[in-house]
Formats: structure tokens, C-alpha cells, sequence
């Protein structure tokens, strides 16, 4: 079964819900309990579970990713790569932190 993503809809449950992607990071929870307002969130999920999370915020310039965390038992399966190529897909102009150059690159954008 690939991997489905999809918008998730920030609610007081979100941080749960991503507890397990984000144990090791608690900033990104705290942006999920109080969203700023357009903050968009897009989750990468298989079999019913949560495996990674993109935040992405409006700028001047355009949609930006925030952040992206993939689960650690889920990381260099390629679910980064196709959740930020589905964003693009989803939110035309997307752009991202030179930090996720490379997976960028790797996911063909």
C-alpha cells in the first residue's frame, strides 16, 4: 500500500495525533496546538498511521514549507520525497528551506 497524503485539519487532538512522528520535536507540537493563522499541514500516512508531516506557511513570495518530519523507522524510505512532491502537486509555487534542497532534488522537483 503507498503512501497516502493529504491536508490535515489542525484540531486541540493534532499534536496527539502526530505524537509519534514528532516525539523528537516538540517545537513543531506547539505549532500544531496553537496554529498561526494559514498555517496548512499536509500528513504522509500508511495504514492508518501518521508516518510524517509537512507545515507549510503563506509568504510574500509564496506557500513555504516550515518544516518536515518523517517517523525515524520511516526515514530514507522515500516518504519525505514524495510528500513534499505531492505538496507541489497540491500548492503550486511551494517552495522550501535550502535544507531540503536535496530532497527536493531526489524527489524530482
Amino acid at each position: 500500500m503507498p503512501l497516502i497524503a493529504r491536508e490535515h485539519q489542525c484540531s486541540p487532538d493534532s499534536p496527539e495525533y502526530f505524537s509519534r512522528v514528532l516525539r523528537d520535536h516538540p517545537e513543531i507540537s506547539a505549532r500544531l496546538a496553537q496554529p498561526a493563522p494559514g498555517l496548512r499541514v499536509l500528513e504522509g500516512h500508511f495504514n492508518g498511521s501518521p508516518l510524517a508531516v509537512l507545515l507549510v506557511e503563506e509568504r510574500p513570495t509564496g506557500p513555504m514549507v516550515t518544516a518536515l518530519v518523517v517517523h525515524p523507522a520511516s526515514r530514507n524510505r522515500g516518504v519525505g520525497s514524495t510528500l513534499l512532491r505531492e505538496a507541489c502537486a497540491w500548492l503550486p509555487g511551494l517552495g522550501w528551506p535550502d535544507e531540503l534542497a536535496r530532497l527536493a532534488r531526489k524527489a524530482g522537483l
